[in-house]
Formats: C-alpha cells, structure tokens, sequence
C-alpha cells in the first residue's frame, strides 16, 4: 500500500526552506530558483560544474550548509522552449524514481513550481506537477520513505491562487483531505488506479489528464509588461475569463528574451486561439508581440487603460478601455464570449 503524504504550498525563499532534499531542474543553464540554490552551494565550495547534469542525467549533493536543505538534486532537462507541461509531469516522475534509488530515506521533498516564469499556465503548471507526484504515489513500487512534499514560492499572492485552485480540484476526490493544523491535503492510496476509465470518480477533477492534454487545449497569450502594478490587471482582469471559457492563459516574462525563450514565444503565439495585448506605457516588446500576431494571422484583443497612450501605428484600431480591473474582467469576459461563439476562436 502506498505511504500517505502531506502535499502543500508555502510562502518562502527556496534556499532557506528546511527540507531534506531540494529537488530543481537544469535546462541547459541555469534559471530562476536553481541559479540561486548553485550559486549559494558555490560559496561553500560546491562547483557550479557539478550541479550541471546533461539531459536524463542527473546530480545529487550534500548541501553544506549552503542552503537549509540538507541535499539538492539537479536534473538535466531540455531546454525551457521544449519544457512544456508533458515534460514538467515527466520532471516530477523523474525526481521521485531517483530519490527512490539514491535517497529512499527522504522524508520531507522541497521543490518550486516550473513553468509561470517562462509563459506556462500557471494553474495548468501546478496541476501536471501535482498529477506527477500522484503518478508515482498511485502507481505502485513507491521506495521512499516520503512523508511531506512543499512546493515553496517566494510570491505570496501566486501561493494564494495556487492553493485555490488546488482546493477547487480537490473538493471531490477521495484520495485527499485537508490536513487541520495547516494548509496541506494529506494523500491517501485511491481505491482504483488513477489509470481508470473516464467515468471513475477519480476523474472528478481536470488533475489526472492534466499534461496528456494540455498541449491540445486552446490558449490565449497575453502580450504585456511585466510590472508589479500590472499583476492585477493579468492574473484578475485577464487570466479570470481566460479561465473561465477553458482556455490557458499564457504569458513570458521579457526580462527573459533570451534565445529558446524567445523561440518559445513566437510558436506560443503561433498556436494561441487568441492574443491579448496589454498596451498602456507603450511597452515597445509588445507592439513587437503585437505584429508578430497580426502577420501569423492570429485573432488579436487590444487593452489599453487611456487612448492616450496608444502609439499612432495602433490608433486605429478597435481597443478595450478600462479604469478598474473588474471593468476589465466584464468587458473582456463579453469579449472572449462573442468571439467563441462566433467561433472565430
């Protein structure tokens, strides 16, 4: 029978979170949280070579201090243009099959989510992450003597929605519970294989086809700045109907515009069913986004808090004003609407 684990999402800085093993990606270089766990166990003398596994292998080191996590484990991965949600389900797996062979004692696994820092859905994200941890606790053979696993996120706000939206695809199955003293489920063996036909209860939720279907399902990807004063406007005023009508909603950080990222925007928006462009401040990266749209022949919504600040090559063009965030959520949500049932999207 399998072992019953405590899932959470905390609030934290993964270098100071207490665990036995950190377990983080490499994608050819490093990103995000594991360039910031490398470079801590280089100043206690761990080489940044050795923390730099080729694709399918991997490295498992003992943290010095370095970080709070007694270990840390880096797997080599593709690279982020070919890490989509397949492949973040895939990780997951990876990471638990090799704890089972080198560290079957691990008690307590830490890991960050992959994939809203280079454009991924972020609930589609956590969910295929989620469904890989089920994949091999349901699947049977299970080595380690695991008991907690953390996704930890320094983003406070993005641990709320996450948790949310955990909540919201867990009300109904019978494997999970919440945990009282904390926000955590606590992970109990199924009755049936997570395996089963479409009509068992276990598929109550979208979490166990969440990364065989992903790909297929359309996405919106939204041009815009990354600014603190714009998350509102993207993860309520536009992710919100994007949801709402089963679309992914996509988008990339431009302060990572760099090689494969780059490439993965162009097939993002390629493939989206609809480009969302927020263009106050005249960011001169979307305008870019923007054109690309427009010369794939892609569906393009236009946003923009004052006409004012559209750039004359856009003027002319029909754009939805908004002041306040829920103005925006309405006339967007009317938007997406018309258009699917125009079938234009």
């Amino acid at each position: 029978m399998s072992p019953t684990i405590e899932f959470a999402i905390e609030h934290g800085d993964i270098t100071l979170f207490d665990a036995d093993v950190v377990a983080l990606k490499y994608a050819l270089k490093f990103h995000g949280a594991d360039r910031e766990v490398a470079f801590a166990l280089d100043q206690v003398g761990i080489a940044l070579e050795e923390l730099c596994p080729t694709v399918g292998d991997y490295s498992y080191v003992e943290t010095h201090g370095g970080i709070r996590a007694r270990h840390a484990l880096f797997v080599g991965v593709p690279s982020l243009s070919q890490f989509g949600y397949r492949e973040i389900r895939e990780f997951v797996v990876r990471v638990l099959n090799i704890l089972s062979d080198v560290a079957p004692t691990t008690k307590h696994l830490a890991m960050t989510i992959h994939g809203p820092g280079y454009g991924l859905d972020e609930v589609e994200a956590l969910l295929v992450q989620f469904e890989g941890y089920l994949q091999v606790i349901h699947g049977g053979g299970f080595a380690l003597d695991l008991e907690y696993i953390t996704i930890v996120d320094k983003n406070h706000d993005r641990v709320q929605r996450l948790r949310i939206a955990l909540e919201k695809n867990l009300s109904n199955v019978g494997y999970a519970s919440r945990v009282e003293s904390r926000w955590a489920y606590r992970l109990t063996t199924p009755q049936r294989s997570i395996h089963a036909g479409r009509d068992s209860t276990l598929y109550a939720t979208d979490i166990e086809m969440a990364g065989v279907e992903s790909e297929l399902k359309p996405h919106v990807f939204v041009a815009m700045p990354f600014k603190k004063d714009m998350e509102d406007v993207f993860y309520y005023g536009i992710q919100g109907p994007a949801h709402a009508i089963g679309f992914l909603c996509e988008r990339v950080d431009q302060e990572t515009f760099t090689g494969d990222i780059l490439d993965r925007v162009k097939k993002r928006i390629e493939t989206a069913a609809v480009v969302i462009a927020e263009l106050s401040s005249a960011n001169p990266n979307v305008y870019l986004e923007v054109g690309y749209a427009w010369g794939k022949g892609r569906p393009v919504i236009l946003l923009v808090r004052s006409v004012k600040e559209l750039c004359f090559d856009v003027r002319g063009q029909r754009c939805l004003t908004y002041e306040l965030i829920k103005d925006l959520e309405k006339s967007l949500t009317k938007e997406l609407n018309e258009l699917k049932s125009k079938q234009l999207i």
